[in-house]
């Protein structure tokens, strides 16, 4: 009988594989981002603050902050975030956390040439485009040529849905996002069975949070939020289209009300003729 097993699905689980294996990390971004292991000289976590009580249902953003330098000393800024519920301004969205990253270290009166890359890695457990790939990287280029017009710039999805449950080792995406999604024992075991060492780890770390009872309890108070908040917006979707074809539907028989009026017919006649109440 499998283990209950908590899923990286969930933003708690997944940070929270982070703070306990920094190096995880490292293969992580290294992986996500095609940088050569070798190139990265150093890449830290700069939030590993975690919440300690979901009780009151509170949705607070649990994302990755990282700061990456690589072998020549470059620096660039990293925010990875998780998100499995759908929203349709999400776009728009993660241009104003991209800008606010982008500008987040530049202090007053400090020269333009200080700011760094920023990238933005978004995980998704719904589909953003019609594509089938399940990797979109967007990046600002001349329209006309096509030519990039900075490299300082780059947005990441990556779509849970879209990806296939084959595994290909070859593919190192792809098998992050299979083990983000991953929940049940079968499923991560696969994935360890590929020998990769940085997957094996990570499936050993997901099988020892599975085992700590105060973390299982943690996951399962914010996907518990995570559902709720999901339920909010869904029944707000539906109440306010109820409410517009409610309205749409006063206005038509307010119309015809006029036009039978204008006709001639008494006003009495024509509301009981279109079922308002008189």
């Amino acid at each position: 009988m499998d283990r209950k097993i908590v899923s990286a699905k969930i933003d708690v689980v997944f940070k929270e594989l982070f703070i306990r294996e920094r190096s995880l990390l490292k293969n992580f971004i290294s992986d996500v981002l095609d940088i050569p292991f070798e190139n990265i000289l150093d890449i830290t976590l700069t939030n590993p603050e975690m919440p300690s009580d979901y009780s009151d249902g509170k949705l607070v953003r649990l994302d990755l902050s990282i700061r990456l330098k690589k072998y020549d000393n470059s620096e660039t800024l990293i925010n990875v975030e998780l998100q499995v519920n759908s929203q349709s301004y999400f776009k728009k969205r993660t241009l104003f956390y991209w800008s606010k990253l982008y500008t987040s270290e530049l202090q007053s009166g400090e020269p333009y040439s200080n700011l760094k890359r920023a990238i933005c890695i978004n995980i998704l457990d719904f589909n953003i485009n019609d594509k089938q790939n399940y990797h979109t990287e967007i990046i600002p280029t001349d329209k006309e040529t096509g030519e990039q017009f900075t490299d300082l710039m780059s947005i990441h999805f990556f779509e849970l849905r879209k990806v296939t449950n084959s595994l290909d080792v070859n593919d190192r995406k792809a098998m992050w996002m299979q083990l983000i999604r991953a929940d049940t024992e079968e499923e991560l075991n696969m994935i360890k069975n590929t020998n990769i060492p940085a997957m094996e780890q990570a499936v050993q770390v997901i099988f020892d949070m599975s085992a700590d009872t105060a973390l299982r309890e943690r996951a399962r108070l914010r996907e518990k939020a995570l559902h709720d908040e999901a339920s909010a917006l869904q029944s707000a979707k539906e109440e306010g289209i109820a409410i517009g074809e409610a309205k749409g539907m006063q206005k038509g028989l307010m119309q015809a009300l006029e036009k039978l009026t204008a006709s001639g017919m008494s006003e009495k006649d024509a509301k009981r003729i279109l079922g308002i109440d008189l």
